[in-house]
């Protein structure tokens, strides 16, 4: 692999934090199925992975094995911030405005050729996406190199907002934490001003919501450091702000509140009212529950 493209230097530093993961006195790998499965990415791909760290010194193959020659060290990862390659980026921001205008809706099917097709890129760029967004479950694989959009079912919805509560309670609590001198807080206060923007003209500006609430929640998880939260969050941030948006009725009605909610949010993350901006949180939270349950599925939550 001559260009390391972005996906190869993911799943290197995801398999640099497994070989870290592994327990004590134990100093095999997993085996090459365990890791596509565990990385979301083709077996294509973790080969080149392990001949990397069988370059480097780190592992090395013992009959069947993959056999611990060290620990990883800062120098191992690779810098990935801000970093996708071209096409990586290009393949993801199309299929994203695919489900994101409603082109690709649940029950879809769609082909790994069309897509490259259409995005100008090259069907293993689109097969090793595919592959890696499957994780999520809003996606499946069909017979010959075709996919299909699928609905996910109350209970899995339910888990999938059980685990975002948790994971931005954390944050937001550990956000509350931070010196009054970080820039995060002229960020918010900047955010604040925008919500304030946008509301006060929604009903012409409510279709701008979306980025504002993609940059609200980022700014909430950034104040959890975890990588393993974080790695899964990525799959929970996608599912609730992108499927309820197949369902398009009572747009304006639903953007309407949530930004009333997020305002809200803000006045007292920027005031620092911890228990207002808790409780804040807490509300919107199970506001976005039952808007998610409701467009998905049509279910009375």
């Amino acid at each position: 692999m001559s260009e390391k493209t972005y996906l190869f230097k993911q799943s290197i530093n995801s398999m640099l934090d497994h070989i870290t993961a592994i327990p004590d006195k134990q100093d095999i790998m997993a085996n090459d199925i365990e890791l596509t499965k565990l990385l979301s990415i083709s077996r294509t791909t973790v080969r080149a992975c392990i001949e990397h760290l069988i370059e480097i010194g780190l592992i090395k193959r013992e009959g069947p094995n993959k056999l611990v020659l060290r620990q990883p060290t800062p120098d191992d990862y690779y810098d990935i911030k801000d970093k996708n390659s071209s096409k990586d980026v290009q393949i993801e921001k199309h299929f994203l405005n695919l489900i994101n205008t409603g082109k690709l809706l649940p029950g879809d099917r769609f082909s790994e050729l069309s897509l490259a097709k259409n995005s100008g890129c090259t069907t293993i760029t689109v097969r090793e996406y595919l592959i890696k967004f499957s994780s999520n479950g809003l996606i499946e694989k069909i017979p010959r190199g075709r996919w299909k959009m699928v609905k996910f079912d109350e209970e899995f919805a339910r888990e999938l907002v059980s685990f975002r509560q948790m994971v931005e309670m954390r944050a937001i609590t550990e956000l509350l934490n931070l010196p009054k001198n970080n820039p995060v807080w002229q960020d918010l206060t900047e955010l604040l001003t925008k919500h304030k923007e946008v509301r006060a003209d929604i009903e012409n500006r409510y279709l701008e919501f979306p980025d504002l609430d993609k940059a609200l929640h980022y700014q909430i998880k950034a104040g959890n450091q975890n990588r393993f939260t974080n790695q899964f969050y990525d799959i929970v941030s996608f599912v609730c702000h992108y499927h309820y948006q197949w369902d398009k009725t009572g747009e304006l009605e639903r953007f309407t509140v949530a930004i009333d909610e997020h305002i809200d949010i803000l006045n007292n993350l920027v005031t620092h009212n911890t228990a207002g901006a808790i409780m804040s949180m807490e509300r919107h939270l199970q506001s976005a529950e039952k808007t998610l349950l409701r467009c998905v599925h049509g279910l009375d939550s």
